[in-house]
């Protein structure tokens, strides 16, 4: 005779506790009680109907006014003649981490002609690890995934944590935002969600991609560590060491021909 229990806790509701009894045998469970126990007390009892093999019941506590961390339940049955029981120890007092959720972030976005790199950081704002993730350009009617980085794999991303990113792109003159398909999976559900990145930002930095032309800070979160770099302006080096040279020659000549006076 084999019988198992399990505990649940219902979505939406974490002051209720689910217990299933399954009877795994090839006889019915009667008598079924099952018991929830804290700190040595006995805060409820739930009287179950017969269980059929192959089957199971389901018995609900409420665990609202419990001040344990842990509830004990213990199901009593009688099987072929015979007493039994089996027993769980049940954490009724975690809290519900927040699922993992992938965003791109700290994003910049370099162009030369109609050539787009897009950098930044694919983080994780949620409390559960993500896996496999994978970010790549989704191809649309005035953007195309380009070499050599049309799609990029993260991998695994831990909760609180982030890692960098690299696409290349090719958009049309009238694109505004390249859309960007994010996939990971997420507690064993796979996930795909889309960010746009905005192409049309005023801000300007130097292009320190690697890329010629523009870079333009974009996305939801453009204050990387990377974006706000110093800018290129200003008199170039030689020709300011030019003119310094030039200014010091005039100068030791009139006065050679204040000395010869």
């Amino acid at each position: 005779m084999k019988a198992d229990l399990s505990a649940t806790a219902p979505q939406n509701d974490s002051e209720t506790i689910e217990v299933s009894l399954t009877n795994f045998g090839n006889t019915n469970l009667t008598n079924v009680e099952v018991t929830a126990t804290a700190n040595g007390n006995v805060i409820e009892r739930n009287l179950v109907r017969d269980v059929s093999p192959e089957s199971n019941r389901i018995s609900a506590f409420d665990t609202s006014d419990v001040v344990s961390d842990t509830v004990e339940f213990t199901a009593t049955y009688d099987a072929a003649g015979d007493s039994h029981s089996t027993s769980l120890v049940s954490n009724v007092n975690e809290e519900a981490q927040v699922p993992g959720k992938i965003r791109l972030t700290a994003v910049e976005v370099s162009r030369a002609g109609s050539g787009v790199m897009i950098e930044g950081d694919a983080a994780n704002l949620g409390g559960t690890d993500a896996e496999s993730v994978l970010v790549q350009i989704n191809d649309s009617a005035d953007v195309q995934p380009a070499s050599p980085s049309g799609e990029y794999f993260v991998g695994g991303i831990e909760a609180s944590e982030f890692a960098t990113f690299e696409l290349t792109a090719e958009t049309e003159s009238n694109a505004s935002s390249i859309p960007v398909d994010i996939t990971y999976i997420v507690d064993n559900e796979r996930v795909t969600t889309i960010q746009k990145v905005d192409l049309t930002a005023t801000a300007m930095s130097a292009g320190s991609s690697g890329v010629p032309g523009d870079s333009v800070a974009s996305g939801a979160d453009a204050s990387g560590p990377n974006s706000g770099s110093a800018g290129s302006g200003g008199l170039p080096l030689r020709l300011i060491a030019g003119g310094i040279a030039v200014i010091s020659i005039l100068l030791a000549g009139v006065a050679y021909r204040w000395r010869s006076r």
